[in-house]
């Protein structure tokens, strides 16, 4: 009986203890919820967001480049002999730019007129022998079939010269094709192989840039792009030239961007060029963008998440905040222009964006200037902020 007593009594004390248990963890659940409910709203700043001007003024960095630039190459893979031309040389139409090594022509066209040689003999001999077959033809001692077959093979010879003194041409073309010439007079911008390299059929040997039209390359970011569409007119300004302006004109945006620096290639006529441009000297280019109209928030507003930009709303009546997705424009002094998301009127929180939950209740900011030392408060005295449209 004792020690049935005994283990009866163990199991109520273990049944106890789990209750008292249950009932702690239970009590901290409702102490933490009690907290979270009774946690006073966060107090942000904010802004009242709506349209404001934008500079009328960008500036973006280009460079000179020659408006048709050829690059030239031979016909035929080979091994370079000479180059002609150095780079900064200006060279004429039809002048000699580069030539093959020929050794390895020759032997080819050798061997083809060769070949032209042993089959107009054979077109020689099968004309013969088609003269005698009408002959003896005539005196009946061939049949008419026989002559038929000899008329065939004297015309199969005949296709086979044809088509030996084709190749020859061919052969004898890529002779020819040994000697780069320029095709239109300009300037060497470049040379991209030297003498004693092995150079494929078609690759780029020497680069010629075409003297007269000039033209600016800028490399567009892609919150630049809808700019270099708006703008009313552009104008650049070298460090070599100072105190003279270019006007320029936009002929070309790329659609799309360059896949290593993610930027858009642009091209600007110049309209007023002189001989003062030199190629690859490096240009500023202004856009003018007249009295143009944005959205813009501080960057202290924005916060990234899911790879995406979104600022915090806040809804009027229940004072609490919601994120919004929104599209960037350009950057200003002031912060960065809002392209989509955000309408006039808008109240969006311009500070402690990072710490900020969906749904949670806020408590309205002014942004206050910062007080001077006289007015300091003390280090445990509470600081009294002006709410918005209230008084200090």
């Amino acid at each position: 009986m004792n020690k049935k007593a005994t283990l009866l009594l163990a199991a109520l004390l273990a049944i106890g203890t789990l209750s008292i248990a249950g009932c702690g963890k239970k009590d901290e659940a409702k102490t933490e919820a009690a907290a979270t409910k009774a946690e006073p709203p966060r107090p942000v700043r904010f802004m009242q967001v709506g349209p404001s001007a934008l500079g009328d003024i960008s500036y973006l960095p280009g460079e000179v480049r020659p408006r048709y630039e050829q690059r030239y190459g031979f016909r035929v893979p080979g091994k370079i002999a000479r180059r002609a031309v150095d780079v900064g040389q200006e060279v004429k139409a039809g002048q000699v730019l580069a030539v093959l090594d020929s050794q390895d022509v020759i032997p080819a066209i050798n061997a083809q007129s060769a070949q032209v040689e042993v089959a107009r003999t054979d077109f020689v001999l099968q004309q013969s022998e088609l003269k005698r077959q009408q002959e003896l033809r005539d005196k009946g001692f061939v049949s008419g079939a026989a002559l038929e077959r000899q008329a065939a093979t004297t015309a199969a010879a005949d296709a086979r010269v044809k088509a030996a003194q084709s190749q020859l041409a061919n052969a004898q073309n890529g002779l020819n094709f040994q000697t780069l010439r320029a095709d239109k007079a300009g300037v060497v911008v470049a040379i991209d192989a030297e003498a004693g390299s092995v150079v494929s059929a078609g690759q780029s040997v020497v680069r010629v840039a075409q003297l007269g039209e000039k033209e600016i390359i800028v490399n567009v970011p892609e919150r630049e792009v809808g700019l270099m569409k708006q703008a009313r007119g552009f104008a650049a300004h070298f460090d070599a030239i100072p105190g003279k302006l270019y006007a320029a004109k936009l002929r070309e945006l790329a659609p799309a961007a360059d896949a290593a620096s993610r930027t858009y290639m642009a091209k600007l006529s110049i309209a007023n060029a002189d001989d003062a441009l030199k190629l690859g000297m490096s240009a500023t280019v202004r856009l003018d963008l007249g009295e143009a109209q944005a959205i813009v928030v501080p960057n202290t507003a924005l916060y990234t998440r899911d790879n995406a930009t979104r600022v915090w709303l806040v809804d009027r009546a229940s004072e609490t905040v919601k994120p919004v997705e929104v599209k960037l424009g350009t950057s200003t002094n002031e912060g960065v222009a809002v392209v989509s998301g955000l309408k006039a009127g808008d109240l969006v929180v311009t500070a402690g964006a990072n710490l900020l939950l969906s749904g949670q209740k806020v408590r309205l900011i002014d942004a206050a200037p910062v007080p001077s030392a006289a007015a300091v408060p003390a280090a445990n005295a509470v600081p009294v902020v002006a709410k918005e449209g209230s008084k200090p």
